[in-house]
């Protein structure tokens, strides 16, 4: 199974500690990194300056994974639903963070092997008309009150 979870939550952790952030803490041990995952550099909103929406974010980071699509295809191929792994960031939960759209791509394309998500925690989003909290997915939002998928909706 396939759990997301940041560096410093190792309640969270899960079998193999995968990286898929630009930076690791200099005392922690990883089985791995996966650069498809990591945010480009223009693309990061914890950078000072960086100024872009969630909305755009999400864009930007989905045409990223969009570009190296073959090489996360090949890995989402692979996965093994009896390896437990994680995937580690440094934002903790409560944070928007790339974690999140990581599990929900998972969850779309190898729901087999998804443990678990962290970041799913995060404050759901609202819904612009009615005020309900929203149900998240990876192109699309849903709000059950207006029966309405609402697009890049973050």
């Amino acid at each position: 199974m396939l759990y997301t979870a940041s560096y410093s939550e190792p309640a969270y952790h899960h079998g193999l500690l995968l990286s898929i952030s630009t930076s690791v803490p200099s005392d922690f041990k990883l089985d791995g990194k996966l650069e498809f995952f990591i945010p480009s550099t223009d693309n990061r909103l914890d950078c000072p300056g960086n100024q872009i929406s969630f909305a755009e974010y999400t864009e930007q980071y989905r045409e990223q994974i969009k570009n190296s699509w073959q090489e996360v295809k090949s890995w989402l191929d692979c996965l093994d639903p009896k390896q437990h792994s994680t995937l580690l960031c440094g934002k903790c939960v409560g944070r928007f963070c790339h974690r999140y759209l990581v599990a929900k791509l998972v969850q779309k394309y190898r729901p087999d092997c998804y443990g678990g998500c962290d970041a799913i925690r995060v404050e759901k989003p609202k819904c612009r008309q009615c005020g309900q909290d929203m149900i998240p997915g990876l192109d699309a939002n849903f709000c059950s009150g207006c029966k309405t998928w609402f697009k890049n909706f973050y």
